[in-house]
C-alpha cells in the first residue's frame, strides 16, 4: 500500500455541513483512508491509497459535488 496525501483548497464551502457533505462523499470512495476538511478556510487533506485511487479522482469527486477545486 502506497499511502498519499492530495491537499488542495475547495472554492465554495459556506458552512460545516458543506464540509461535511464533501467529507461523506469522500469516505465512500474505495481507497479514501482519512478527510480532513476546514470549513472556514477549505482547505482540504485527504489520506488515500494510491495503488488504488489516484489524486484526481479525489478532486474529480469534489467537482462532482458542485464545487471548484484549486
Amino acid at each position: 500500500m502506497a499511502q498519499s496525501t492530495a491537499t488542495f483548497t475547495v472554492e465554495g464551502i459556506d458552512s460545516e455541513d458543506d464540509s461535511h457533505a464533501i467529507a461523506d462523499e469522500l469516505g465512500e470512495v474505495d481507497g479514501v483512508m482519512g478527510i480532513d476538511i476546514d470549513p472556514e478556510s477549505g482547505e482540504a487533506a485527504v489520506k488515500y491509497d494510491e495503488d488504488v485511487l489516484a489524486e484526481e479522482r479525489v478532486k474529480i469527486t469534489v467537482r462532482e459535488l458542485g464545487y471548484d477545486v484549486e
